[in-house]
């Protein structure tokens, strides 16, 4: 995966998960279903994933 590519992802992982967490916010088992998709990311596309999730939860 290029790092285009990785960037890509990672933004639109990002932004995927933050209307999961808007619209499931009740759905508990969903929201940790996420987290544990996340956590066994690749650690750079990871890193990638938690710098975007920080944009978007600065807006």
């Amino acid at each position: 995966m290029t790092e285009a590519e990785k960037d890509e992802f990672s933004t639109a992982l990002s932004e995927r998960y933050a209307q999961v967490k808007q619209l499931s916010s009740s759905n508990r088992e969903l929201i940790n279903t996420w987290d544990a998709v996340i956590s066994d990311l690749p650690l750079d596309i990871k890193s990638k994933f938690e710098e975007k999730q920080s944009q978007l939860s600065a807006l």
